[in-house]
């Protein structure tokens, strides 16, 4: 269907070449916040105080929801939100401290993401029909998606990661796909992102002027979703 009509095939991170437990909402099973209580342990066992906090993952989401009320549209970038928590803790921390802490966090974190079903092997023959390959993902650690693709040796198939970090603009803003269009230097119909997300895939990047495919693993493509749509990754190497 696209065939012939595409330079880069720029696909999105979690939810759709990666299963994480965020994909999930209502599942009550959340690692960050045995994460956070694992820093938390390491830091007294260092000869820190940290205060008792029942629910640690609570309070950095809370962190996390005061900076976007207060910036709307704010990239909020782990390390910062990480930092805050800490001094929330009651712990004062060294900028050496903080470095080695926020790459253990990305680091687990990063384990929590799984390639889907037949992700390697789409990828594989993308590439080889001579697509460039763009890993697209909302984040606030640019760190996060690299270690993912480092730790499932995928890096090799992607020219870049592009993150929301990286370039400052939310996903669902259409200048988040017309500055990705800009950075690969093609006209933004060049380029076909796949995606998940209605609101923060689909919807801007055909406002930016790009070529979309709705992966609707949630909604089973109704006859409403956007076309074309496919519920498993395979038929993508149908439509390139």
């Amino acid at each position: 269907m696209l065939k012939g009509e595409i330079e880069y095939v720029s696909l999105d991170s979690a939810c759709t070449l990666f299963w994480d437990i965020g994909c999930e909402p209502r599942n009550p099973v959340r690692p960050a916040r045995n994460v956070l209580k694992d820093i938390l342990c390491y830091l007294e066992r260092k000869g820190y105080a940290p205060k008792h906090i029942v629910d640690p993952l609570r309070l950095y989401n809370d962190i996390w929801c005061e900076i976007e009320t207060k910036h709307p549209g704010y990239q909020h970038w782990h390390r910062y939100i990480l930092l805050k928590f800490l001094k929330k803790a009651g712990v004062d921390i060294s900028e050496s401290e903080i470095e080695e802490i926020y790459h253990y966090f990305i680091a687990e974190r990063a384990k929590w993401f799984v390639p889907l079903n037949h992700t390697k092997i789409v990828i594989e023959r993308l590439v080889g029909k001579g697509y460039r390959l763009v890993l697209t993902t909302a984040t606030g650690a640019h760190d996060l998606p690299h270690r993912v693709l480092q730790d499932n040796e995928l890096m090799k198939y992607f020219k870049i990661i592009y993150s929301t970090q990286l370039v400052g603009i939310p996903k669902r803003n259409p200048l988040f796909y017309t500055e990705l269009a800009d950075l690969l230097g093609v006209d933004p119909d060049r380029i076909v992102h796949i995606g998940d997300s209605i609101e923060n895939d689909i919807l801007p990047a055909r406002k930016a002027g790009l070529k979309t495919i709705y992966y609707g693993w949630k909604t089973l493509c109704r006859p409403a979703d956007p076309q074309p749509c496919i519920t498993s990754l395979t038929e993508l190497l149908k439509i390139l």
